[in-house]
């Protein structure tokens, strides 16, 4: 029996076309991401531990290194929504023999979704913080 043909690929195949190297960028951004919650973990863990241990990983935030990873990581976060939020038009057509919503409509409901959300969550977060005062 024989060996079926597979065609071989470079390494550097996104590289080739302007559409592969936005999406392989958009997926990279899940990395400083991932750094970023890795350290939110370690900072609950430390809350765990007691106040000195919270204390010392709040130090710690001070250092120029992670302070530049949290301005990464808004960076990424921001241009992976900008993205994501770009691309659902593109992922969720509604086109039947009834209704036919355009890909406008669908992007402004999910932008005002997004907007929606954001500002929930901000005032939730106000009103906990503030809430003790």
């Amino acid at each position: 029996m024989r060996k079926p043909y597979v065609q071989r690929q470079r390494a550097d195949w996104w590289l080739r076309n302007p559409a592969y190297r936005r999406y392989m960028l958009r997926e990279a951004t899940a990395l400083p991401l991932l750094f970023y919650t890795l350290l939110l973990m370690s900072g609950l863990y430390q809350f765990t531990r007691g106040e000195a241990a919270f204390l010392g990983w709040l130090e710690l935030l001070r250092n120029p290194w992670l302070l530049a990873l949290h301005g990464v990581a808004l960076a990424a976060a921001l241009f992976h929504a900008v993205t994501w939020i770009a691309l659902v038009p593109k992922i969720l057509v509604i086109d039947t023999d009834r209704l036919r919503v355009s890909p406008t409509v669908v992007k402004r409901l999910h932008q005002v979704g997004a907007v929606v959300c954001n500002v929930g969550l901000l005032l939730l977060v106000l009103l906990l913080v503030g809430g003790g005062r």
